[in-house]
């Protein structure tokens, strides 16, 4: 055998390295009788592959800790975001909005609510505290005088505070948040200048180093290695150092995050200034309620964040800068004025989705414009709007064996209705999620081992708010083709009832918008003959999902809004701006087909899952309705 003067280090599995240690020791001379498996020298072999295989992984997986895109660890990945200037985000407690009216025993001149004042709420059965977010001064106005604080903003969070005494001969000592769950948004940092003098001072975080000097009071904050929040304080150079005797206060809500989200009827936890017969009216239920970001959301957000070098020029900076600054938010989109529907040069429209909600509070409208206030060209408005919602309509019948379950149909088809749920949750609650037809079909056929198939019908549904007292111009738009196979198909556009008076001043109380030939009409029924009532109320342009009402004013509609429904031309459907889809259970239809072969039909309806059923014929396999 010829003699390998070399290892094979090229493989760093550990039989692969036991067998090129043997080939190297087998093609030495000293060892040519030597037998490598049987012998004693079999062990040693075992040793050293073992532990070249250690160190190999030991190796890799720490060339891979140091990189951002690779790293698996929270402490190296928080640790790699450090480098680009990005701080994780933390907890965010739930916010709501309400009046809190106090009925006094006397008159009192004044009543103040103080800050962290606890209120109740519960969520599925669990209770949680609510805080106020800051002090409230009420004066008795009205008649009969009330005592009345409107627009009183609560937090979810318990309240706790942090004592550490500075010491600045131990390089060690570290000002930690020991609650994972600490909402950093409402940290407070205090340093009080000794035991014995009281005088405090209220240090802000940092966030622009060019505007620090060394009398600043500025705190820094970052994640530890423990995962906990740690707040440093300057050098002296950049920011006011502490000094030795130095009590540091830091005072924080440790909140729930996300799980609070809906939270809308509050009472309060105690007495308020002495008083306790005490109402309170929810404005706003709580949303915005977030938990900390995860391994994941750190290396997505940290090279966004680090793009923006605290300029809002691009579109992609706004939304760095907002999804860094304004906590409560699930996704944000942003778009330049002239890609419009309207073009509208010299403007920037962000869209945000609020965390358990689906449209902006005026409170978060202002956190959303001033957080890029400071950061955007003079000469570009930003305009912030809600996000626009479609919601999809959807028809499934779902063949199921009922041989390969215990499960009744109604409890399958509640199973599918939690998977759609899911679906939704995983794959449609951001800006720029598609709808994939595909994915969204393999989800139901997986929801339990009997289901064989589903065909699935989707619908698109858009409401609008339309004027009772004037005519005005309207238009809704889907983004996205509607289906419309011919010029004499009519009904690709269908609409909820209105009352309308015509041009001849006869009033109809049930009307109904459709299209013919990318004409939108107005008509109503008599017995199941369509009569139109305008021909030329609007254009429909099929190609991209455009509905374009022309003077309209209808005299009273159902419901909080008119809504269009829509047919897409294809199963795909691709959400453009501030578009996000969403499916409610109310606009779901489960049609369970037993394909087992045997059984009755019955017909029951449900938005939820099983209901009363009437049967109504027989059939090969039964056929329910949900």
């Amino acid at each position: 055998m010829a003699e390998i003067t070399k290892l094979n280090i090229t493989e760093l599995d550990f039989d692969t390295i036991k067998t090129n240690l043997k080939d190297y020791f087998a093609s030495q001379s000293e060892f040519t009788d030597h037998d490598f498996n049987g012998s004693a020298i079999s062990v040693m072999l075992d040793v050293l592959a073992y532990n070249t295989h250690y160190n190999a992984y030991y190796m890799n997986m720490l060339a891979s800790e140091a990189f951002l895109d690779s790293a698996q660890l929270r402490n190296s990945v928080v640790a790699k975001a450090g480098m680009l200037g990005y701080t994780p985000r933390s907890s965010i407690g739930s916010k709501a909005n309400v009046a809190i009216t106090i009925t006094p025993s006397d008159s009192p001149a004044t009543i103040t609510i103080d800050k962290h004042t606890q209120f109740t709420s519960s969520v599925n059965g669990t209770s949680y505290i609510f805080c106020t977010s800051n002090s409230h001064t009420i004066v008795p106005s009205g008649s009969p005088i009330t005592y009345t604080a409107s627009g009183v903003e609560l937090t979810q969070g318990i309240p706790l505070t942090f004592r550490y005494t500075a010491n600045t001969s131990n390089t060690e000592q570290k000002f930690v948040l020991p609650n994972a769950n600490t909402d950093t948004d409402s940290l407070t940092v205090t340093i009080q200048e000794s035991t014995i003098d009281t005088n405090t001072a209220v240090y802000t975080k940092a966030t622009d180093i060019t505007t620090i000097n060394s009398t600043s009071n500025v705190y820094f904050l970052s994640e530890d290695t423990s995962g906990q929040f740690r707040v440093d304080f300057g050098d002296g150079v950049l920011g006011r150092k502490p000094v030795t005797g130095n009590i540091i206060l830091l005072s924080a809500l440790v909140t729930e995050g996300a799980d609070v989200n809906g939270a809308n009827t509050f009472s309060a936890a105690g007495s308020i200034g002495g008083y306790s017969e005490i109402s309170v009216a929810t404005s706003n239920s709580a949303v915005g309620g977030t938990d900390r970001e995860t391994i994941d959301q750190i290396k997505f957000n940290a090279p966004k964040n680090y793009e923006a070098q605290n300029r809002a020029v691009t579109t992609d900076d706004y939304k760095s800068i907002i999804e860094r600054d304004v906590s409560g938010l699930d996704s944000v989109s942003v778009w330049g004025g002239q890609d419009n529907d309207v073009p509208q040069y010299g403007k920037v429209f962000i869209s945000a989705k609020p965390a358990g909600a689906t449209s902006l509070s005026v409170a978060q409208i202002a956190a959303i414009k001033s957080a890029v206030s400071s950061y955007n060209v003079l000469a570009i408005t930003p305009e912030v709007v809600d996000p626009d919602i479609i919601d999809l309509v959807l028809s499934l019948t779902v063949k199921y064996d009922s041989r390969l379950t215990t499960l009744s149909s109604g409890r399958i088809a509640e199973l599918v209705i939690d998977k759609i749920q899911s679906h939704k949750t995983n794959n449609l609650l951001k800006f720029g999620s598609i709808f994939r037809y595909s994915t969204f079909s393999k989800d139901i056929d997986a929801t339990e081992t009997s289901v064989i198939n589903n065909l699935t019908t989707i619908k698109a549904k858009k409401g609008f708010i339309p004027s009772t007292t004037a005519n005005n111009t309207y238009t809704v738009s889907f983004n996205n083709a509607i289906y419309n196979p011919s010029t004499t198909y009519d009904g690709a556009v269908t609409s909820t009832a209105f009352s309308f008076t015509d041009a001849a001043g006869t009033t109809y109380d049930t009307c109904y918008f459709d299209d013919l030939n990318g004409v939108l009409r107005i008509y109503y029924l008599s017995g199941s003959d369509k009569i139109v009532l305008s021909d030329s109320a609007g254009i429909v342009t099929y190609s991209n999902g455009h509905i374009s009402i022309s003077s309209f004013k209808p005299n009273s509609f159902l419901g909080s809004t008119l809504d269009f429904t829509i047919q897409p031309a294809v199963n795909d459907l691709i959400p453009v701006r501030s578009q996000i889809f969403e499916i409610s259970n109310t606009n779901i239809t489960v049609t369970m087909q037993d394909d087992a072969g045997t059984g009755t039909t019955v017909t029951s309806t449900s938005s939820t899952g099983t209901v009363s059923s009437t049967t109504t014929g027989t059939s090969t396999g039964s056929t329910t309705v949900y």
